[in-house]
């Protein structure tokens, strides 16, 4: 293959799941590894009903939003969203919230007790489904609380943890910011307005709008607004949900990018749209007419970017003159893709392997898997992906039976697609060029029922010189297992011998 050598970074993973690194491979399949499930981590309360509308209605908390560890405070904090709604169709659910102006009426112009604008005239849209962003605080990131914030009265009471009503808040800390009122910002889709708009806060509790009245980037269609900072790129890169214009309304997945949370934003055009072996699978596995994008979360994970892509299996068209089913019926499931640019994305496996499998039937995540925080945790050893598992699929028309749950899935550190080898394989990687400051090569494999052999080598495929004959030899399950060569050369390739063993990641170290 030709072509300039691929660049890779200090401290920072080379992921074998991605295919442009590899030249040449024999003997090996690639397996995607499944996140291990915590159980429900954090749930509505019937009692709070700026969470489940009240009696007979839904319960539901989505984890379209972030989790982070923030060490201004010490403590782990959520941001998640909430859905009182469809609460304007029941008179004991019409609940008030003074500031953030739910419910509306249907009549036009769209008003809140007879009030058709905000305080700074910015008229309302359409009625309000009750979105709202509430917070949760933890000490391990396992047993979470839901705080007194004390900021909006929901039917008179300022007792609750709401924040604001954004469809999915992304939350940054911005420790530089020389504004200690914007050292927190969120961006996010707010119903009342229909697009996008950015917050800032001192606190991550108080959050205000008022210097950033206009939207920074224009979207009539709801939904969660994914944004990811890539610090290579310097850049802030959002995926969200858009529907295409034809006979189904497929949705499909849309990308804008900006310099700044501010903007200015580019247009959000679509990005990733299923195929037609996307509907083969959806057809096979679950009997479905077709396969959408639902929804997904990026970053940036050393030399690519890592998403899960939430894919709806739609098994059922919209029950006609059905008020509380959604557009059709089906589950949700979270399959892993990658991309070297951000833009451009490749599934992690032919069979679009769950990578966060539903649970049984009538458990807390046995109908969907349908929303997954912006990005995960990476903590240590492991990565924490929290995500939203719901007892229902997607079209489920007993209010009550609307239940959604947060949890969490967990990968070891870089173990997302292994290469594995069952008896003899092999792999070479396109020439790399090697970070100045190496001084050292982590491999992540898994050779515990077999072994391994590593060789560094020059741009032609030879063994560099002081190389053990064969390679170094790996018998073992290790997560960085050190190789060291007196040759430092600023191009080499790498090559793996396996035997029943599974080929992760590899490492450039400095110490």
């Amino acid at each position: 293959m030709q072509g300039d050598p691929i660049e890779t970074r200090l401290d920072e993973p080379i992921l074998l799941l991605d295919e442009a690194v590899i030249e040449q491979e024999h003997g090996v399949r690639r397996e995607v590894q499944v996140g291990r499930k915590s159980p429900v981590l954090l749930e509505g309360d019937d009692e709070n009903h700026w969470e489940s509308g009240g009696p007979g209605l839904s319960n539901r908390l989505h984890l379209y939003g972030t989790v982070l560890h923030d060490d201004l405070i010490g403590k782990y904090r959520m941001w998640y969203f909430c859905r009182m709604g469809p609460h304007w169709r029941y008179e004991h659910a019409n609940h008030q919230i003074p500031g953030l102006y739910v419910p509306r009426t249907d009549a036009k112009p769209f008003n809140c007790n007879g009030v058709a604008e905000d305080a700074y005239g910015r008229p309302f849209a359409e009625n309000d489904r009750g979105d709202l962003t509430c917070c949760a605080e933890s000490d391990d990131g396992l047993h979470w609380e839901k705080p007194n914030v004390g900021r909006f009265a929901f039917n008179g009471s300022t007792h609750n943890n709401i924040v604001w009503d954004l469809h999915g808040a992304s939350v940054f800390i911005d420790k530089a910011d020389p504004d200690p009122n914007s050292r927190y910002k969120a961006i996010g889709f707010c119903r009342r307005y229909r697009n996008i708009f950015l917050l800032t806060s001192s606190d991550g509790i108080i959050w205000e709008d008022k210097d950033n009245l206009e939207p920074v980037s224009e979207r009539a269609n709801e939904g969660s607004f994914n944004v990811t900072f890539d610090d290579q790129a310097s850049l802030y890169r959002a995926y969200s949900l858009s529907r295409f214009n034809d006979r189904h309304k497929r949705r499909v997945i849309c990308y804008t990018d900006s310099p700044s949370l501010e903007g200015p934003w580019k247009p959000s055009l679509p990005m990733l749209e299923p195929t037609h072996w996307d509907d083969e699978i959806a057809h096979n596995r679950h009997g479905a007419l077709r396969a959408e994008f639902h929804n997904m979360s990026g970053f940036r994970y050393g030399i690519v970017h890592l998403g899960l892509l939430g894919v709806l299996s739609v098994t059922a068209e919209q029950i006609p003159g059905e008020p509380n089913q959604m557009p059709c019926d089906g589950p949700v499931e979270s399959q892993f893709v990658y991309s070297r640019d951000g833009i451009h994305w490749a599934h992690a496996d032919r069979e679009r392997t769950v990578v966060i499998p539903r649970g049984e039937p009538g458990t807390f995540d046995g109908g969907m898997i349908t929303g997954v925080a912006k990005e995960p945790m990476i903590e240590g050893d492991h990565v924490h992906w929290y995500y939203t598992g719901c007892e229902h699929t997607h079209g489920e028309t007993s209010l009550q039976k609307r239940v959604k749950r947060i949890a969490r899935a967990t990968w070891d550190r870089d173990r997302f697609v292994a290469l594995r080898a069952e008896t003899e394989g092999r792999l070479l990687t396109r020439p790399l060029r090697v970070p100045e400051e190496a001084v050292g090569l982590d491999v992540n494999v898994d050779a515990s029922d077999g072994q391994v052999r590593v060789e560094l080598c020059d741009e032609e495929g030879r063994a560099l010189p002081e190389s053990p004959s064969g390679g170094h030899q790996v018998s073992k399950d290790t997560l960085s297992f050190r190789i060291t060569n007196e040759t430092r050369p600023t191009v080499c390739r790498i090559r793996m011998k396996a035997n029943r063993a599974r080929l992760f990641s590899f490492t450039w170290r400095s110490t």
